[in-house]
Order: C-alpha cells, then structure tokens, then sequence
C-alpha cells in the first residue's frame, strides 16, 4: 500500500478554507496542512486547529507554511519588516537576489526564526514540516537559509522539510543536502489537478497517485469560499477551491483511494 501525504499549505488564508481543513483532517480525508503565522486570522484561527489536534481523533502532521515573499501574510521578523516597509518582497526579487547570492542572510534568518516562534507559541509544540511557498525552495540560497535558520532553533525533533517542485534530478539534489544534516524530507508531488468538472478530476486522480513514491507531499486547493476570499481571488480559483473541498469529502474519492490501495498518512 503506497502512503501519500495529502495536505494543504494554507491554514490560515480565510475562515472557510481553515474550517473545510479541520473537517477534513478530521474525518480522515487530509493528512497534513501548513499553517500561515503571519496572517491577520492566526491569533484566532489557531485555538481550534489545537483542539482538533487534541483530541486525538486522527493522525495529521501540522507544519509552517513559510512565507518569504508575496502579500497572502505581512513578515514578523523586526528587520523584514524594516527592509520592506512592513510587507515581503515580491517572489521575482527573491528569486534575482537567490540567484545572484545577494539575499539578505540575516533579516531572512530572523524572519525564519519568527514564524517559527509564532507557530510554537500558539500551539504548543514545533512544525512536523515545513513547506516554503511560492516554489522558492528550489533555490539552493533558500535552502541554505531555511536549514541554517531551522538548525539554529536546536529543537529536539528536525521537521520535515518539503523539497522543491521542480523535478526529480532537483528533488535528488536537495534530498541529499538536506539528509545530509539529519532533516527528513517530503517529496512535493503533483498537487491535486486544477480541474473545474467532476467527473473530469475523478478520472484524473484514479492514477494521479501512481508515480509517486511512500511520503510524498499532495497539496489541495479545498476550501469553501467566503467574503474574504471572494474579494482575493477569481472566481475561477473559488469554484477549484470549492470543487476540490466536495470531492475530498465524498465517499467516493475516499473509496478510490481503497481501490488504488492508497492510505493517507
């Protein structure tokens, strides 16, 4: 039986997104999300998610969702917030600065070193993983700067680290790197298609699964939209969220997972 890691990197982003998680982890359909620290929602929207995980209903791993870039959260960090006047610079300009070598080491470290903070002081105890957003865990000077930071904090168990989605001979590369300092990774698989018909993404994701290898990280776009989303986002992007979120939660998604003897983990 292949065990898949089936997960959302977006706890945090809107109300009907966080309560279509929770139920979903909760009646076994998600395995895994991460969680946006930096967002307005978190002071509230954490309380829950502790109680869920509490109460010990079922096996879910509850990572960070690191923000370094884009305007979905606002930096925590002190010097971030400083550097770019209270919000994080655009994904383009990391990606210039990590491929020139002229990424900010220490305001990226202290951003880092914030969010993981924010994450353990609500919830008690560290991410099981962490997934960089935006793709930028592709660059090397990003992973360079998230395993230096994350071995900084010395916690008693290294999180999982989600590698880059940018092919296999990329996710080799960084698989080494990163066992090669004692971290756990988690292959990023093909997220879940961006299909807007039923029967159409059901017949997509009977062999969505095949190629993947044990533990590799599957990331949903469910959620039920809400105010706050429909002035974020198009409307094509709500009906993906809001068709993903019914699929999963159907018996029949659950039943083809039994049929192409797939167990989520």
């Amino acid at each position: 039986m292949k065990k898949i890691i089936l997960g959302s990197l977006d706890y945090g982003l809107a109300f009907g997104i966080d309560r279509t998680l929770r139920d979903l982890l909760a009646q076994g359909r998600l395995s895994a999300v991460g969680c946006l620290v930096g967002g307005d929602l978190w002071p509230r929207e954490w309380k829950p998610l502790h109680d869920l995980v509490q109460s010990g209903g079922s096996r879910m791993l509850v990572g960070l969702s690191l923000a370094l870039s884009g305007d979905v959260t606002a930096p925590l960090g002190e010097r971030m917030r400083e550097a770019f006047h209270g919000r994080f610079p655009s994904r383009a300009r990391l990606e210039r600065q990590a491929v020139l070598r002229l990424l900010p080491d220490e305001i990226i470290h202290q951003e880092i070193g914030a969010q993981l903070s924010a994450f353990h002081d609500r919830l008690g105890f560290w991410p099981d993983f962490i997934a960089v957003r935006e793709g930028l865990m592709s660059y090397g000077e990003i992973q360079r700067l998230v395993l230096e930071a994350v071995e900084g904090f010395e916690l008693p168990v290294l999180p999982a680290l989600v590698g880059p989605a940018d092919g296999a001979r990329a996710a080799r590369k960084f698989r080494r790197r990163a066992e090669a300092r004692g971290f756990p990774v988690l292959d990023w698989g093909a997220p879940v298609p961006e299909i807007g018909e039923e029967e159409r993404l059901f017949r997509q994701l009977r062999h969505h699964f095949d190629p993947m290898s044990d533990d590799t990280f599957v990331a949903t776009l469910a959620g039920e939209p809400d105010d706050r989303l429909r002035r974020a986002e198009p409307v094509e992007k709500l009906a993906l969220r809001d068709l993903q979120r019914k699929v999963l939660a159907s018996d029949r998604f659950f039943q083809l997972l039994d049929d192409r003897e797939v167990f989520l983990t």
